[in-house]
């Protein structure tokens, strides 16, 4: 099962387990949520839909697909789509986060393992673990919810302009160096970091990263079995470290009420010189900043035995709720947009290391090939994708109070502790 080749196929090649292999035209709603929740119209996610719904219904003449976008907010999001699967009014297909974003519906969710296997695409597509049950795919061999369209990690994003500026010659290589950094860049009128904390997403985002010099491997799947507890010191030091950023005056003064993509504005607008983020900001870095946009690792604090490797994982993947009204025509709609011509058009309109792999194969940006080789062996999964929506969503928001000063780091992770038995009884 699920050892075929390339994920570029959009033939059907027999039928298993009820798939069907010519399903007629149809007309699919598709619900899109994480990052492409942002995909109004104009927007570069936006165009990417566009197109896959273009080929999708040149495919199927006849063929029709809606489009809503759910909330961007996590919180927001959790919601609407829990009392749609509660209700039974569900889309055809949605795209979600992957891992601990669509491991809670998986009773709910459509196991996809017929369509896979028939149609080959598993060998033609990497990081699929987080879209599998316990995270684990074997090969294909467990059972298979959804399908991967990205992966990556984060990475510091920096602008060479101002680093020359402020006598700096390169990006931070350490903790130690950051915090030096920030002083250089501050003496010469230069906000060095910046930071949109208002829902935790900033501090998470650092944190995670910093986690894997301080885990062990294997550490993140104790952490959300509750053998290592949110208290333990591998949790809270790198929040300590953490917090010297806001406390150095290393981020802007609103860091903690902005909003974390809107922060983003402050990097291309050219106040600030560094942004720890997802790739999936290049376009639009590499259009602001053009020769002057550098990215780094993130400079990390621990020296534990996976220090230099990044955590990282699939981003979003593809999903059928069992409630489909039309799951053989959303399968041929997921194929699609998840094949390499979509892979292409992910490096073209997103530049985000697509999860095909054929496509991957043709990336040639030197920014995005530095996101899809740091994550393609990555040390451990970053953390909130894989523990519960519920745990994940309390966890931001203790974050965000500790980097605000609102709680020590301590009392924050103390209070995600006292809180698990109600999050995830």
């Amino acid at each position: 099962m699920g050892c075929g080749g390339g994920g570029d196929s959009n033939e059907s090649a027999g039928t298993s387990s009820g798939a069907s292999a010519t399903p007629p035209a149809g007309n699919i709603e598709i619900w899109l949520a994480g990052l492409f929740a942002t995909a109004t119209p104009g927007t570069p996610y936006r165009k990417w839909i566009d197109a896959q719904v273009s080929r999708f219904e040149k495919k199927f003449p006849g063929s029709s697909v809606k489009v809503t976008l759910l909330p961007a907010n996590n919180d927001q999001f959790s919601a609407r789509i829990q009392a749609a699967f509660t209700s039974g009014q569900v889309p055809d297909a949605m795209l979600i986060y992957s891992g601990g974003y669509t491991s809670p519906y998986t009773s709910s969710l459509r196991e996809l393992n017929d369509y896979v296997d028939r149609d080959g695409i598993y060998g033609g597509i990497t990081n699929w673990d987080l879209s599998c049950e316990n995270f684990d795919c074997q090969d294909g061999q467990a059972k298979i919810y959804g399908v991967p369209i990205d992966f990556g990690t984060y990475g510091l994003y920096y602008n060479k302009a101002l680093f020359q500026k402020a006598g700096i010659s390169g990006p931070p290589k350490d903790w130690d160096e950051l915090l030096t950094d920030c002083d250089k860049l501050k003496s010469s009128g230069i906000t060095p970091v910046t930071y949109g904390d208002r829902d935790g997403y900033s501090t998470d985002n650092w944190v995670t990263l910093m986690y894997a010099s301080y885990f062990d491997e294997g550490d993140v799947a104790r952490v959300d079995s509750g053998d290592i507890k949110y208290t333990d010191p591998k949790l809270v030091q790198p929040l300590e470290r953490l917090v010297q950023l806001r406390e150095n005056g290393c981020v802007n003064e609103d860091a903690s009420t902005r909003e974390n993509s809107d922060a983003n504005n402050l990097f291309i607008s050219k106040k600030t010189a560094m942004v720890l983020i997802y790739p999936a900001v290049i376009s639009t870095f590499e259009d602001a900043l053009g020769k002057d946009l550098g990215v780094a690792p993130i400079p990390v604090s621990g020296d534990g035995p996976l220090a230099g490797r990044v955590a990282g994982n699939s981003f979003h993947n593809w999903v059928i709720p069992k409630d489909s009204p039309n799951p053989d025509v959303a399968w041929e709609f997921v194929k699609i947009a998840s094949d390499a011509t979509a892979g292409k058009q992910e490096l073209q309109l997103l530049a985000t290391p697509p999860a095909n792999k054929s496509a991957g194969a043709t990336v040639d940006d030197p920014i995005v090939r530095f996101f899809l080789d740091a994550a393609e062996d990555p040390a451990m999964p970053v953390l909130d994708s894989v523990i519960p929506v519920d745990v994940a969503l309390f966890y931001y928001k203790q974050l965000q109070a500790a980097f605000a000063g609102k709680a020590t780091p301590q009392q924050a992770m103390q209070n995600v502790e006292d809180a698990l038995p109600r999050l995830n009884p």
